[in-house]
């Protein structure tokens, strides 16, 4: 979503905006990312002061993940919530800056679902950890000592 700050100013709060969004490109040079469908974001802006505003989103899509095992491609379902914060005030920290008149979400966006998508996912079935065989009392003595376990 793209707004210009004039744009904004003449809006009345809060103001929802639904897009779906081709990310392919943009998230194209991700390794395990192997494709992506469109991006519905369902975004509601709330203003916090003079050109700064708060945004929460909606984010949901299908990402086409490499299977951490098999290497084969999976479908892993994002449907993600956030908040952030756009502004033309470069002091605010953890906020996104409004470069230029524009307010652009795509940036945001991207970020979270990079951060939501898992580092590793996997559809295969495997045996956890197998269980110990138990070893016999005696195996446990170490042999410098075992002239010492007649004494105990």
């Amino acid at each position: 979503m793209q707004l210009t700050l004039a744009q904004l100013r003449k809006v009345t709060f809060p103001y929802t905006v639904d897009e779906d969004l081709d990310l392919t490109n943009e998230l194209n040079g991700f390794e395990d990312i192997i494709s992506i469908s469109l991006v519905h974001v369902h975004s509601v802006i709330r203003e916090r002061g003079i050109d700064t505003y708060e945004i929460s989103f909606h984010i949901s899509c299908e990402l086409t993940l490499e299977d951490s095992v098999s290497l084969e491609p999976i479908s892993y379902p994002l449907d993600t919530e956030a908040v952030e914060i756009f502004t033309t005030d470069s002091d605010l920290e953890d906020a996104f800056l409004i470069d230029g008149i524009t307010l652009n979400t795509k940036e945001a966006v991207i970020t979270n679902i990079l951060c939501e998508k898992p580092m590793s996912y996997t559809l295969c079935e495997f045996e956890s950890d197998p269980e110990p065989e138990e070893k016999s009392e005696e195996s446990d003595i170490n042999p410098a000592f075992s002239a010492l376990k007649d004494l105990i």
